[in-house]
Formats: structure tokens, sequence, C-alpha cells
């Protein structure tokens, strides 16, 4: 035991004093002879031992009293079984919770401005040289510095400037991350602080993965200490909006856009005159009112038009009187287009009035125009000949179908292909005229190509070779998952099944599987692969909708940042009645549009996933006389606005004859707004899951289990952690112990001398 003054300590050699005059005082006595001293022997005998009793008692305490007197002085430190550590500094990595449900407020503030303090509060005490890294849990795991720092201060002065309000907490991959900053760390004493509001579902996935944690954690060369810190309130009153569905289709100026958004209460009392309001541009557009039960769900919809094209935001928000209003609103981006031209590639043309291979096509997709009517398409057309495919042709167009085309020669395959691969869409319809070597061979080669499918045997009869009494197979009538089909779904827009398809090709889709970009030039670069891995992860294709029989009718792959649709039919009448059915129009407008609007990057994306935008322009085409690579094309710089204000710069990174500019710091609930190049501004909108939404928390048991489970603890508050800390550095002082000891012996010493004092006399 270590003494903060140990010369004080000799003083403790004073419990001799007693002793001694003790001692001295037997030794000096005299012999008196007294007469009537036999009368008093029988009472001598039965009280001696009691006398000694007492006289040894009193002495007992006259030692102690000196030898605790010194103790007290010397301030002795209990330092349990281990070493002190004193100020040697220590390594500490934070996991603070800024997910949105930390914003909830109670009147000594927000759960994160605690938070907030806690980290504050041990970061000053930590002592001078620790490293010290502070990782936000929303949305994805985000350090605050690049690297640990060991300026206390500087971390501190970042705390203030941060706020909650992130997406829902990622705990499994913050521990990870934690994890991999400790093993990197100095300093021999490691410690693990997790401040949080412990919602249930944020450890869902943490506690199935608790033993491979721990297990990480006892690997570790150097011992971790785990603490966790809970940070509540009481809140039984939320109200959220847990979703905002359209359908995902392409949207024109005019076209109206239907809105239907869930709400929930999580309170146990209903909530009357409810105002939800519509904004589109941050302009209010639509009000309304509505009631809602106690923990329950309603939806509201709003019909929406768009005037002018490009991209728009909406956004739905509930006025209500509850804890956390950051989930009281949700957004999304739309992007409305004025036109989507589309190039029909002929292979069977005819001068015959809807007789040509795309003649029912151009009908579908332009309906309007043929009619001759003053509505406008969407959809523009234009149809060429196989001969005309050209690089020039290709910048003009959004999609391509190949109807019925025999086959491309190699600079029709190479530039496709380069278009393909850069952000194009195509559709390949069957036919009697297409190469199915040449298709199989080239286009799909072995599914390293952009075809989905291999063509297989054709099975049934055409128009031309079956008689009256023909039959042949049905699309199987189900619920489309595919964006394309979706429309579908609403029995009222159309039954599939009840069109005959009488011929068609057995496709067999290509399965997932890794392309060399080393062996194959044309490799797409996948915004996936920006560390210009040499293998690209190849996705299997999706079968899109089925034949009864079981094959495949429809069949999509992504290829590069394109998007390639096969079809085992042709797409006029020779094999299939499809052109006669209500529904082939807007099937056909469905998948070409989706197509269409799928070649760029999604605008609507959960928090910490990248917004990413694809864009072209004057800048990145070389001239004639150029003989730069796509690699030696300028980069260019793109400003990026977040929720809260904040303006960010990134650079472009070129993606085959694309400019890619990617921002990643998306963990917060929002609209980001892009301005590119060209001066366009795209939106981007970042949702999180609403599992934090429901206001209970763990209780005190299930945190202390899942610490127990990580082989951690639970205190309280940062003053525990501190303290306990304190303890463990410099010890427990018990100078206060001792001196109470003290008191009571100078109390028991005056008390027990004139009891026996009493008692003798």
């Amino acid at each position: 035991m270590p003494f903060i003054n140990p010369a004080l300590a000799f003083g403790a050699c004073a419990f001799a004093i007693p002793l001694v005059i003790h001692i001295l005082n037997r030794s000096r006595f005299r012999t008196v002879d007294w007469g009537a001293m036999h009368l008093l022997e029988s009472i001598i005998k039965v009280n001696h031992k009691r006398f000694q009793i007492e006289q040894w008692i009193l002495l007992l305490i006259r030692c102690l009293i000196p030898a605790v007197l010194a103790f007290t002085l010397a301030r002795p430190v209990l330092t349990g079984a281990g070493l002190l550590e004193g100020n040697a500094p220590a390594s500490v990595v934070i996991l603070l919770d800024n997910s949105y449900s930390m914003d909830s407020r109670s009147e000594a503030g927000t759960r994160w401005q605690r938070a907030a303090n806690e980290a504050a509060a041990i970061i000053h005490s930590l002592p001078r040289g620790s490293d010290i890294s502070v990782i936000q849990t929303g949305g994805r795991p985000t350090p605050l510095f690049d690297r640990p720092v060991t300026d206390a201060d500087a971390v501190v002065r970042r705390l203030k400037h941060l706020n909650g309000g992130f997406g829902a907490s990622d705990f499994s991959g913050a521990l990870e991350e934690a994890l991999s900053t400790l093993s990197a760390m100095s300093n021999a004493r490691r410690e693990l602080v997790v401040i949080s509001d412990f919602q249930p579902d944020d450890w869902t996935e943490t506690g199935a993965s608790a033993a491979t944690i721990k297990e990480r954690l006892q690997a570790l060369e150097i011992p971790v200490d785990v603490t966790f810190i809970p940070v509540t309130s009481d809140a039984t009153q939320n109200v959220s909006i847990d979703s905002l569905e359209f359908p995902k289709h392409a949207i024109g100026v005019g076209q109206q856009l239907p809105l239907r958004a869930t709400i929930t209460n999580h309170g146990l009392s209903s909530m009357e005159n409810v105002r939800v309001t519509l904004s589109v541009d941050s302009v209010e557009t639509e009000v309304t009112q509505i009631t809602l039960a106690a923990a329950a769900e309603t939806q509201v919809f709003f019909p929406i038009e768009f005037s002018t094209a490009g991209s728009h935001v909406i956004q739905i928000e509930v006025t209500a009187d509850d804890g956390l209003r950051t989930d009281n609103r949700i957004s999304a981006a739309v992007t409305v287009w004025d036109t989507m031209p589309v190039i029909l590639v002929d292979g069977d043309p005819s001068s015959e009035p809807l007789a040509g291979e795309t003649d029912f096509l151009s009908v579908a997709l332009t309906p309007f125009a043929f009619g001759r009517v003053s509505l406008t398409d969407l959809i523009t057309t234009r149809t060429v000949g196989a001969s005309a495919i050209t690089s020039d042709l290709l910048k003009t167009t959004r999609v391509v179908v190949l109807a019925n085309v025999p086959r491309l020669d190699a600079s029709q395959l190479e530039a496709l292909t380069v278009w393909v691969r850069d952000g194009g869409a195509v559709l390949i319809t069957a036919g009697s005229r297409i190469d199915v070597n040449w298709y199989n061979q080239t286009l799909f080669a072995e599914g390293t190509g952009m075809l989905p499918a291999a063509f297989g045997a054709s099975r049934g009869e055409s128009h031309a070779a079956s008689d009256s009494h023909r039959t042949g197979s049905a699309i199987v009538a189900q619920r489309f998952d595919h964006p394309c089909l979706q429309f579908f779904n609403d029995a009222t827009n159309g039954d599939l099944s009840t069109a005959t398809v009488r011929q068609w090709y057995e496709l067999s889709p290509a399965v997932e599987g890794l392309w060399s970009t080393e062996t194959d030039s044309t490799a797409p670069q996948s915004q996936d692969n920006s560390e210009g891995d040499p293998q690209v992860k190849r996705p299997a294709a999706i079968v899109m909708a089925r034949l009864d029989s079981g094959d495949p009718l429809l069949v999509e792959r992504m290829f590069g940042e394109g998007t390639v649709v096969q079809m085992a039919t042709a797409v006029d009448d020779d094999w299939s009645d499809l052109p006669m059915r209500p529904f082939y129009v807007p099937m056909m407008q469905q998948i070409i549009s989706t197509m269409a609007s799928r070649i760029s990057p999604p605008r609507n994306i959960a928090t910490g996933d990248p917004a990413v935008a694809l864009f072209a322009g004057e800048q990145t085409e070389p001239g004639p006389d150029a003989q730069t690579t796509a690699a030696e094309s300028p980069h260019f710089t793109v400003a990026v606005v977040s929720p809260d204000g904040s303006r960010h710069t990134i650079q472009t990174v070129v993606r085959g004859r694309m400019h890619m500019a990617q921002f990643t710091a998306t963990q917060r609930p929002g609209i980001y707004t892009m301005s590119l190049p060209s001066s366009e501004s795209i939106h981007f909108s970042a949702e999180s899951e609403r599992s934090e939404s429901v206001p209970q928390l763990m209780d005190e048991t299930e945190v202390t289990k899942l610490a127990e489970s990580l082989s951690g603890t639970v205190v309280a508050s940062s003053k525990v952690w501190i303290d306990r800390d304190d303890v463990r550095r410099h010890g427990r002082e018990i100078w206060k112990s001792l001196l109470a000891a003290l008191l009571a012996l100078l109390f028991m010493e005056v008390v027990l001398q004139q009891r026996f004092a009493g008692v003798r006399g």
C-alpha cells in the first residue's frame, strides 16, 4: 500500500508510547502491609480477570490512536491487485451515437447534447498524450478525425460543432471500425467507450455477432476495457413518417405522380387534427389534416404534377407534439423528363403498314403522335436499319431497341458495347432473322458479354406456320417485383396472362461471376470498382417475367453502368398476339421508360450510401485531332450542398467516356444538391429506416447483458467512469476513513475510561 506522504507513516511507531508508559507504571509500585487486606482477597480474585481485560482494551485503543493518526497524515492509497498507472497516456476510442433518435428532447435537452457532454468530459479527463478517436455511429461509422489525435482540446472543439439527427446507427460496423482503430494505437492502456441511447434495433445485428466481436477483443495483444454509458430520456409519444411510395417509372412534364405516405403513431394515446403538408421544391402545395389512432398507422395520398423538366424535390411533413421531430418529415428526389429519345433498330423492315418489325412498338411508344392529338408523348422514337448504328447516333438516345436484328459488325458492336457500359440501355427482342450462334458466341460470350441470357432452342410455331387451331404459352400471372412490370400488380391496368405467345426461344440466364479487366478491354469500370481491381463482379441476370411453360420471357442484366433487357419472343405480331392486347401499350412504355430512367444511378438512397452522378459533356469528348485517352481527360470540380447547408467540393473521376461524381458523406437524412459543370443541379434524397422511431429503449438489464456479452461493464455517467479511471490510475485514498476511525477511537477511549472508572468506583 503506497502513501502520498510516506515519511509521516513512521509516526505509527508512536503506538509504542502508551505501551511503554503502561510497562513503566507496572514496574513502579510499592508493597504495603495492611491488616484488613484479607477481607478484600475474595473480591480481588473475582474481579482480577475483568480488571485485566479492561486495562488491555484501553491499552489497545491508546496504542491505535497514534498509529491511526500517523497513517491518516501519511494518506495511504489502495491500489487493488494491479499497479498504479499514474498519468501514463491511454488509447481511447469513443463510439458516439449521433443517430436521429438522439434528437429526442426532454426538459433537460436532447439526448445528443448529453452524449456530447459525456464524451467531452471523458476526453478532458484523459492524461496528456493520450490517443483519442471519436467514431460517430449514425448513418455509417464515421471517425471525427482521419486518425487518432492527442490534442484533447481540438477533439472537444469539433464535438461542440456537431449535431445529431443522422441515420440509424450501425453498431456492428462501428465496433469493427473501433477494433481496427484500437489495434493500430500505441499506448499500453486501451479503452472502448460506447455512449448511446441503446435502441434495440440498432444492436440486433451486433447481438448476433457478439461472440465474434468478443473473440476479436480477446485476440488483441493488449486487452481493451469496454464500457457502456446509456443516455436516455423519458419519451412515450412519437409520430413518424415511415415511407414515401410512388411509381418508379419515368415521369414526364404534366403527368400525374401519385404519392403515398405511411404515418405511424408510436404512442399510447390518439392524436387528432394532425397537420400533414406536401412541399415541392420547398414550396408548400398541399395540406391535409388526419387523426392518428394510438399505436396505429395510416396513409395519406397526394397526387402531384410537374410543370418543368429536371430534378425536383418532394417533401411530406407532419406537425405533431412529440419528443422526436427528426422523423416527422420525409423527402424524395424525382427526375422529370421532357422527352426520352429511343432508337428502334428494325431487323425486318417493311413498306406495308404495321408489317415492319418495330411498327407496333413505335405506335405503342408514341400513341399521341400517331393519333394526331394535342397531347405530347414522353418518348420520341426514330426507326433505323442495323447499318445506321454508329457512336454518333448512340449519343442522341437513351434507349436502343434491337428488334429481330440478325447481327452487328465489329465496329457497331464495339460502339454499342462502350455506350451500354457507360450507361446506355438496350432492349433485345427475338425473331426469325436473328443469328442465334452470333448472339450466343459474341454477344453472350459465356456470360461475359452484354446479352443477359443465351438463346436456346426455338419452341412453338409462328403465325405463318400454324393453323387456326394453334396453341401457345401464356405469361404467368404473378406479383411482379421488377419496376418495369410493377404497374401490372394493379389488375385494373391489365392482365398479362391473357396474351398468347406462339413461338419463343428458350433462354439460359447468366449466373453471377467475375469479369477480368486485365484480359478484357471492354470490361466495365463500375463505380464499385473505384480502386481499379483486376476483376469486376458481374451480377446474375434477373428473370422479370416467365411463360407458363417455365421458360423466361423477359430477362435483365446490368452491364457496367448500363442495363440490357432480353425478350424471348418477337416484339411484333408474328410470334404472339401481344400487340393486339390492350396492355401492350402500357407494358412497352413501362419497360422502355423504366430502362431509360434507370440509366442514372439512383437519386433516392439510404443514409451512408454514396450519391453518384454520371454525366458527359463537351469536355469529355476529344476532338477529331485529339490524341488523349479517357484516362487523360480533365477532372471537374463539383459542388455539393448537404441538408445542414454546409458546402463541399469533390473531384470527378473518369469512367469510360463518362465522368463520375461521387459524394460519400451522406450520413445525415435529407436532400443533397449537386451542381454539375453544366450548371445543372441534381438532387439526392438520403433517408434512414425508421427503426429508431419506436420510443422504447433497452432497459438496464438488457444493456448490462449486452455489455457482458462483450466482456464490458455499464456505468451511469461519465463522472462514474472518470472516478473509476482515477482510482485505477492513482488508487483510492482512505485518509477520510482513517480520520473517522481516529475520532471514533478517541471517543471510545474517553467513554470506556469513564465507564471502567465508574464501575470500579
